[in-house]
């Protein structure tokens, strides 16, 4: 397609004299001699069988056929130009995917470490609990998923194991005798395939009848049962690594931690030619690091 086109080089010199008037002056812009300068020209004028420039004593002046290639040169440079500058902002800036509740009560509390630690690299957040097709959608550099995969043709980088137990804030449990007295909050799950992560399940394993807890109520996202506990509404059934942060801060206490339901596993996820990307090797590294802070 464009094999009969000359070469950059000459567009680009050819460019720069006709912006400049001069070919002394491209030569200077261009840091090459002015011989070179003419040597280019010339060739693109043979090459094209037009000319381009008027030579003059002192200046060079652009024929008609050279004002209308400069104009045209000049455009196609500066989009390039620009696409150019796109493509070193996109290098900066990393783009994850995860549920809404994880990005709200786990990552986002801990990219500040993050950007301290690379101020040059900005993060995007694509939240949704659909996961995403990493293969189709290339604007996504990274996924944080929930589950225990497997992950065909994706490099996988395993992070933290949950489990499942009862939170509250500490003046709601100071007024609670009995779990079967509470509100009892959960999450109704809208992933197929998931352990049984429900207060039936929870009450079973403390060795209480379900039956005698009549009191719940049900939220379609995680994150809002754990702002629900926060605004001591209930006793909620929650991710120890989704209430991790609020429990250090004392905005959350567990209620009989002994008793745990099995969680399923966080795991980072991108496609295999982009774990060498200086972007998401650096985040990969950063995510391993809190990952085993929480463990």
């Amino acid at each position: 397609m464009f094999a009969r086109m000359p070469s950059p080089a000459a567009l680009r010199t050819f460019e720069a004299a006709a912006r400049l008037g001069s070919f002394k002056a491209a030569a200077r812009e261009l840091a090459v001699m002015p011989s070179a300068v003419s040597h280019q020209i010339r060739a693109l004028e043979e090459h094209l069988e037009v000319p381009l420039f008027i030579r003059r004593t002192r200046a060079v002046e652009l024929t008609e056929s050279g004002r209308k290639l400069s104009r045209a040169v000049h455009q196609a440079f500066r989009q390039i130009m620009v696409a150019l500058e796109d493509v070193s902002a996109a290098e900066t800036v990393l783009t994850v995917s995860t549920t809404p509740a994880f990005a709200a009560l786990w990552l986002v509390p801990r990219l500040g470490r993050f950007e301290e630690r690379h101020p040059e690299f900005r993060i995007q957040l694509d939240t949704g609990t659909a996961p995403t097709d990493l293969e189709r959608d290339r604007r996504v550099d990274l996924a944080i998923r929930y589950g225990i995969g497997p992950y065909p043709r994706l490099h996988a980088i395993p992070l933290i194991d949950e489990s499942f137990g009862a939170y509250a804030t500490p003046d709601y449990l100071r007024g609670l005798a009995r779990p079967q007295d509470a509100v009892l909050i959960e999450t109704s799950w809208q992933q197929p395939g998931l352990e049984d992560l429900s207060w039936q399940a929870w009450l079973s394993a403390a060795g209480i009848r379900g039956d005698t807890a009549q009191n719940r109520r049900y939220f379609d996202e995680e994150h809002y049962v754990v702002q629900a506990a926060l605004a001591s509404q209930g006793l909620v059934l929650a991710s120890s690594i989704l209430v991790d942060d609020l429990v250090r801060r004392g905005w959350l206490d567990s209620y009989r931690p002994e008793v745990q339901l099995a969680g399923r596993r966080y795991t980072a996820l991108c496609l295999p030619g982009r774990a060498s990307l200086r972007k998401v090797a650096r985040f990969l590294d950063w995510l391993r690091d809190e990952a085993a802070g929480d463990s």
